[in-house]
């Protein structure tokens, strides 16, 4: 499935409500929150795109930009796709600025597991990517 539309977001939401390790890890946590996925043209990838959800219950989704959400991840297509192969860490792609996110920091990295469980789950889905990135 498209990485980042509403089906997808939808399955992350439906696997992250039946990871045990993830819902134990982000109890508490009780958040919005988004992916703005930067366009990367000269890659095939024109359009910017966004989705997200609130955690840690995951019954709330939703395509596009959500106002006020809690936290907002911004990053390219290509760090995304990075993050959801496992060729990137998020957190690492976090303080080294190769995605930027609004939002409590030190809340965020209370729950550092919670989202590196978050990362497993996604990189546990049927990723599909789009452009030069479906061919790699």
């Amino acid at each position: 499935m498209l990485v980042f539309t509403k089906e997808w977001i939808e399955a992350l939401a439906a696997s992250l409500r039946e990871n045990e390790k993830y819902q134990k890890s982000a109890k508490g946590f009780n958040s919005t929150f988004q992916f703005v996925v930067e366009s990367v043209p000269k890659k095939g990838v024109t359009k910017t795109k966004s989705c997200g959800l609130k955690t840690p219950e995951c019954e709330e989704t939703w395509e596009g930009i959500k106002t006020g959400a809690d936290f907002t991840m911004t990053a390219s297509y290509e760090t995304y796709y990075k993050i959801c192969t496992g060729k990137m860490n998020a957190i690492v792609a976090m303080t080294t600025r190769k995605a930027k996110v609004k939002g409590n920091m030190v809340k965020l990295l209370k729950y550092t597991s919670a989202t590196n469980n978050f990362v497993e789950a996604i990189q546990q889905l049927p990723n599909e990517f789009e452009g030069d990135f479906a061919d790699m």
